[in-house]
């Protein structure tokens, strides 16, 4: 699998902390009911499954993972993701 490499925002909706990922995983990994990923956001290693909204992804950042990391919303990030060959 490629590993893709973006920058970002890390966005927020209410109590939904999130960075958007700008391609289709659709399209890169290949349809299947869940998209795993680990990977890191401004080298700090990062977990989780994709959500959709429609045809956008995002990956959601814990309250947790934002104050250890020390960023916020509004702060512009560097993420790599790839699939979890653990899935």
């Amino acid at each position: 699998m490629a590993i893709h490499s973006f920058e970002t925002e890390i966005e927020q909706e209410g109590q939904f902390t999130f960075v958007s990922v700008p391609f289709s995983p659709r399209e890169v990994w290949g349809p299947r009911p869940r998209f795993r990923v680990n990977g890191t956001i401004n080298g700090i290693e990062v977990r989780g499954t994709l959500g959709a909204l429609g045809t956008a992804y995002f990956l959601r950042l814990s309250k947790t993972w934002i104050r250890t990391a020390g960023l916020e919303a509004g702060d512009r990030v560097r993420v790599q993701l790839d699939m979890d060959e653990q899935e």
